[in-house]
């Protein structure tokens, strides 16, 4: 939908833009404007290239930063739920704040993720609840000093994860950036339909070819701006199968 968006709006008004100056100038005034074009042409296609590539490899790699820091996070919660089925130590309460931990960050945090970074007030009292459990229970005089530090390691990295993925949401591409990008698409256009008026008509489907790639790279631009909104946002997939295990008792009854 963003591609054919993006399609028909730069194709409407190059088409208009071409039949303008078909329209209001001479064969030879086209030769002058296609002359001065084509040396202008391959800065500017370098300058949008060059840009497009910034953004789209600065955006793609924010995306694989959320899916890295979801994974961490997803694993600590794995290492949390493991280390509470240690020998002397009664994990069924940690377990059972873990699940409804995941269930207030996938019901409630996750969604707003896209339009807000500050979490939400009930997850936040989850984390907590789930800190303290771990915390109350690694207290036992039957369990071993390894088991408390990787209890205390994981719970922590819990938290860690959390305030990563908080970091990461919120901030998609700034506005300033992209309208860079679109102008530049936009001056690229009129630089081939300029490039290409004064020629016979069958040179329109070079143009109408170089209009398609700019309304893609805008379009994907716009897809992988927020790691958490649009087509090509992040799903939580590591933590659902994380809740589904722990709901399924395969760490140990919750």
């Amino acid at each position: 939908m963003l591609f054919l968006g993006f399609l028909v709006w730069f194709l409407g008004w190059s088409i208009g833009v071409g039949r303008l100056l078909q329209a209001v100038t001479t064969t030879a005034e086209q030769e002058d404007l296609a002359e001065v074009a084509g040396r202008l042409m391959p800065a500017v296609g370098t300058l949008f290239a060059l840009l497009t590539t910034f953004v789209i490899t600065n955006q793609w790699n924010r995306s694989r930063d959320a899916e890295r820091v979801i994974g961490a996070e997803a694993d600590a919660s794995v290492r949390l739920a493991l280390a509470s089925g240690a020998r002397g130590l009664e994990g069924g309460p940690i377990r059972g704040r873990q699940v409804t931990y995941l269930h207030s960050v996938l019901d409630h945090e996750w969604p707003t993720l896209a339009r807000d970074d500050r979490g939400q007030p009930q997850t936040v009292v989850a984390l907590m609840d789930l800190q303290r459990e771990v915390r109350d229970h690694a207290c036992g005089p039957e369990v071993s000093d390894a088991v408390v530090s990787e209890l205390a390691n994981a719970a922590a990295e819990v938290a860690t994860g959390r305030r990563d993925r908080l970091n990461l949401a919120g901030h998609g591409l700034p506005a300033p950036l992209f309208l860079l990008a679109l102008v530049s698409g936009v001056v690229v256009c009129i630089e081939a339909v300029s490039l290409a008026v004064h020629l016979k008509s069958w040179v329109a489907v070079m143009v109408g070819g170089l209009v398609v790639t700019v309304a893609l790279d805008l379009a994907l631009v716009v897809a992988i701006s927020d790691p958490f909104r649009g087509s090509m946002r992040v799903l939580p997939r590591p933590l659902r199968a994380v809740l589904d295990s722990l709901e399924a008792d395969q760490f140990g009854e919750c």
